[in-house]
C-alpha cells in the first residue's frame, strides 16, 4: 500500500457537507497510520485507491479506516488474489492524504483514476468527504464504495440518483428511534433540549428525532437550529433551563459540538441524561462528555456480533489485536466490510471493467463483518446495525 499527501489540480468540488454521527462516551485512539505499510507481491497489481483523511479534524478517523482496508486487501492477496479476465492479479491499495479538506478529497480522486489507474475507490468518513468524493466517482464513472454516512443523508446526496456510488451504514430513523428510548429511560420529568445545525445530515435528522423524542413520551421544551460554525449557545442554553430541560439531544459538526459540551459545563447545566451526535472531533467516534450528564449515552453502529465467526476469526488477530479496547475498533471493521464488498465484486465481475464492476457491487448479497449486505437499487444504500444504551 502507498499513501501520499499529493492532489492534481484538475475536479474539485467543493460543498457545504456536515458530519453526522452517532455519540458516546469514551474517547477515539489516534493510533498509528498505516501509511508506511507495504503490500506483498502488488507491484504489478490492479490498484484500489482511497482519498482519507489521515490529518487534520477528522485525522483519527482516517486512520482506522486505512487499516480496514489495508487489511482486508493484504488478506485477499495471502489468498492468491482474484481471478481477472482468467489471470490469477494481486491488488494494491493506494491512498494520498485529504488533510479532512472536501475539495482535496475531491481533485485526489480524479488523481487516482487519473494518474494511479484505480480502477475503484473506497471511501472515507463523514459526509462532508464522502460527497464529494461520490461526485468525483460518478463524473469519473468509476466504482466508489463507503460507510460513515447515514444511508438517507447518503441517498438525498444526489437528486438525480447515483450510479457507481455505494453507501453501508446505519439509517438515521434507527438512531433517532434508538437516541429517544434511550432517553425515555431515564427517571424524573420527560423535558428534552434538542440542538441541531443547518448542515444536511442534521436536516435529515432533526424532524425524526422530533417525532421520535414525541413518540417516546419526552416533551420538547426547546428546539434549536443554528448555522454550522455557531460558537455561542447561551441564550439557548438559559432558554432551555428556564423550560424546565432535564435531558439533552442532538446532532452537531464535532467543533460546534466541542463548544456546545464546554459551555453546557460552564453554565452549570447538568441534564440527568445526553445524546450529542458528532460531537467529537474523531468524526463517527465516541466523545468524553465526562460530567455533562448524571446519564450520558453511548451509541455504536458495530459490534463483533455482526461478523460471522470465521470473519471474526480472521480480524480478530490482526484488527481486533492492534484495536482492542478501542473504539477504533468499529470503523476498522466496517471499513473492512466496505473493502470486502468490492473485492467480492471484483471476483463476481472477473473484470476491471468500470461498468461490468459496478454491476456485481449492485448484485452484491453478502455476509460482512459489518452483517449482511444487500443494496437498495433506488437509494444505492445498504443498512446495518446501530444501537444506544445508558
Amino acid at each position: 500500500m502507498s499513501t501520499r499527501p499529493r492532489t492534481l489540480k484538475g475536479l474539485v468540488l467543493v460543498l457545504p457537507l456536515a458530519l453526522a454521527v452517532a455519540a458516546c462516551s469514551g474517547g477515539g485512539s489516534a493510533g498509528k497510520s498505516n501509511a508506511d505499510a507495504k503490500l506483498v507481491n502488488s507491484d504489478p497489481a490492479i490498484v484500489i485507491g482511497s482519498t482519507l483523511s489521515l490529518t487534520g479534524s477528522l485525522g483519527v478517523l482516517g486512520r482506522p479506516l486505512e487499516a480496514g482496508y489495508q487489511q482486508e486487501i493484504a488478506d485477499v492477496n495471502a489468498a492468491g488474489g482474484i481471478a481477472i479476465d482468467g489471470r490469477r492479479e494481486k491488488l494494491k491499495l493506494v491512498v494520498l492524504d485529504n488533510g479532512s479538506d472536501p475539495s482535496t478529497a475531491s481533485s485526489q480522486a480524479a488523481e487516482l483514476v487519473q494518474h494511479d489507474h484505480a480502477v475503484a475507490l473506497l471511501g472515507s468518513g463523514t459526509p462532508q468527504i464522502v460527497l464529494p468524493t461520490a461526485v468525483a466517482a460518478e463524473q469519473l464513472r468509476v466504482p466508489f464504495v463507503t460507510s460513515q454516512m447515514p444511508v438517507e443523508a447518503f441517498a438525498n446526496g444526489d437528486k438525480t440518483g447515483w450510479t457507481y456510488s455505494w453507501d453501508l451504514f446505519y439509517d438515521e430513523q434507527q438512531q433517532a428511534t434508538a437516541a429517544a428510548k434511550a432517553l425515555a429511560t431515564t427517571a424524573g420529568d420527560k423535558k428534552v433540549a434538542l440542538f441541531t445545525d443547518n448542515e444536511p445530515d442534521s436536516v435529515v435528522e432533526r424532524p425524526l428525532y422530533e417525532a421520535a423524542l414525541k413518540a417516546d413520551g419526552l416533551d420538547v421544551v426547546g428546539d434549536y437550529t443554528f448555522g454550522v460554525a455557531t460558537t455561542n449557545f447561551s441564550s439557548f442554553i438559559a432558554d432551555a433551563r428556564a423550560n424546565g430541560a432535564q435531558l439533552v439531544a442532538g446532532q452537531l459538526a464535532p467543533a460546534d459540538g466541542a463548544d456546545l459540551l464546554k459551555q453546557l459545563t460552564s453554565s452549570g447545566f447538568h441534564p440527568k441524561a445526553a445524546f450529542l451526535a458528532g460531537t467529537s472531533d474523531a468524526g463517527y467516534q465516541p466523545p468524553t462528555l465526562g460530567r455533562l450528564a448524571q446519564d450520558t449515552l453511548s451509541a455504536g453502529y458495530w459490534s463483533p456480533g455482526q461478523a460471522s465467526p470465521g470473519q471474526l476469526a480472521i480480524i480478530s488477530p490482526t484488527l481486533g489485536k492492534k484495536y482492542s479496547g478501542s473504539p477504533d475498533y468499529a470503523p476498522a471493521a466496517v471499513a473492512y466490510a466496505v473493502a470486502e464488498v468490492l473485492t467480492d465484486a471484483l471476483a463476481a465481475a472477473g473484470s476491471t471493467n468500470p461498468a461490468k464492476l459496478n454491476t456485481a457491487i449492485a448484485h452484491t448479497d453478502a455476509r460482512t463483518t459489518a452483517g449482511p449486505v444487500t443494496f437498495n437499487q433506488l437509494t444505492h444504500t445498504a443498512i446495518t446495525a446501530y444501537h444506544v444504551t445508558g
